[in-house]
């Protein structure tokens, strides 16, 4: 498994690259005068660089598939002698690090969340529950087994549209139409903002544990049938 873990960290080797330069610009952006015009201009092209690495980080587990070699990577590492045991571990073990350090890296910096202004609602793809909540529901979504096998059905760009545009959307019309029953209850309003900052954080982990243990029960059943 640990030879697993190393073969998925080398292939986002440009990725811990790009997280080590924001991890070192963090501390930096903090001392500098931002009344500079210069700072202004390289504090904006840090913050468009911020956004595309939350964007294209949202649900990374695809992009290990894609640089494992998507459908050849199956049958090339299951032609190895390695265990689907190790296969399942190895993958949590890099999704959960690879998303707890990019929230991490990527919290460290104010990205403005995005606001509607007739409901008060505000959700931001940065925020790091809600980039970890991406991140860990697209292992029991698309990779319930490994990251070396792939549900067919779900491609990348529809995962981060429905996780990034229409569940937030979504969350707004609902939002929008209480509203327009009960009138403004901006009580009402906080509860809501809070169940989709955290309760969908709070689902993305039980989905992710579960499913760890359902993989791992069929895998001992299989051992024992085969034994």
């Amino acid at each position: 498994m640990k030879n697993l873990i190393i073969r998925n960290f080398k292939l986002r080797k440009k990725t811990i690259v790009l997280y080590s330069l924001l991890l070192i610009f963090a501390p930096i952006q903090l001392l500098i005068n931002n009344d500079l015009l210069i700072i202004r201009i390289l504090s904006s092209i840090v913050a468009m660089i911020i956004l595309f690495v939350s964007l294209l980080d949202s649900g990374h587990a695809f992009r290990f598939h894609s640089r494992l070699g998507h459908k050849q990577s199956l049958d090339f590492f299951g032609s190895l002698p390695v265990s689907k045991k190790a296969l399942l571990d190895s993958t949590y073990i890099t999704i959960l690090l690879f998303t707890l350090i990019g929230a991490g890296i990527l919290s460290l910096y104010n990205i403005p969340s995005s606001t509607v202004s007739k409901t008060g609602i505000s959700y931001s793809i940065t925020l790091p529950f809600s980039y970890i909540a991406i991140n860990l529901f697209a292992v029991p979504i698309a990779f319930k087994r490994n990251l070396e096998q792939k549900s067919e059905n779900i491609s990348y760009l529809v995962y981060l549209l429905i996780m990034i545009l229409f569940i937030p959307f979504l969350m707004i019309l609902i939002a929008v139409g209480i509203q327009s029953l009960i009138g403004h209850q901006p009580i009402f309003l906080n509860y809501l903002e809070l169940l989709y900052k955290y309760g969908f954080l709070i689902i993305s982990i039980i989905f992710f544990i579960s499913n760890y243990f359902i993989q791992y029960k069929k895998i001992s059943n299989q051992q024992k049938e085969a034994n």
